[in-house]
């Protein structure tokens, strides 16, 4: 194969990697918020409950991968997958965030799920340890972003979903206000 066939295999494996990338929107990246906005509550280990929206694990909210813990730590939890939507949970809940478990050499940290079922049905499983709940604490000054490990994790509540709030018309909504009571200011 020429140069040319080379350059034009490497293109063409670019974008189709490129293309199944971006095939799954389940998650978000960065600063961006999820496309369904799940709200509801977190406690945390120091016994704070806060009212929290956007919230995800590692940015994602639907196909969250968590594993039945192995009898064995020689066996792989990659072996017995559970994909979870935020849609179907009630709640998570840390039973204990002290006990961190090894397997193959990967840290993991069990977790109960109660489901939103009549039963309000509970499962525990492993989930690896470096995952986070990424949400936003709602405050009257705004949004507040937090970031917690699983090891602070007490309960996070989810009491339900709704499309995310426009942040344009939010941002002008604020600066309406402020530009209202900066005139209202400048009139005394």
């Amino acid at each position: 194969m020429n140069r040319n066939g080379h350059i034009m295999l490497g293109v063409l494996t670019a974008l189709v990697c490129l293309n199944f990338g971006s095939s799954q929107d389940t998650s978000v990246a960065g600063n961006e918020k999820p496309k369904i906005d799940f709200y509801g509550s977190l406690t945390d280990t120091t016994g704070n409950t806060y009212k929290v929206e956007n919230i995800s694990i590692s940015g994602m909210y639907k196909q969250i991968p968590v594993y039945q813990k192995p009898a064995l730590q020689e066996q792989d939890p990659s072996i017995n997958i559970t994909k979870l939507d935020f849609v179907e949970i009630y709640s998570i809940k840390v039973p204990n965030q002290q006990e961190i478990l090894s397997f193959k050499n990967r840290e993991y940290i069990e977790i109960e799920i109660t489901s939103r079922d009549p039963e309000r049905t509970k499962q525990r499983y492993i989930i690896e340890k470096n995952k986070r709940i990424l949400c936003d604490q709602i405050n009257a000054g705004g949004l507040i972003e937090k970031d917690l490990s699983f090891e602070a994790l007490d309960t996070l509540l989810i009491d339900g979903y709704r499309q995310p709030k426009n942040d344009d018309s939010a941002t002008k909504d604020k600066d309406a206000a402020l530009k209202k009571e900066t005139s209202v200011e400048h009139k005394k």
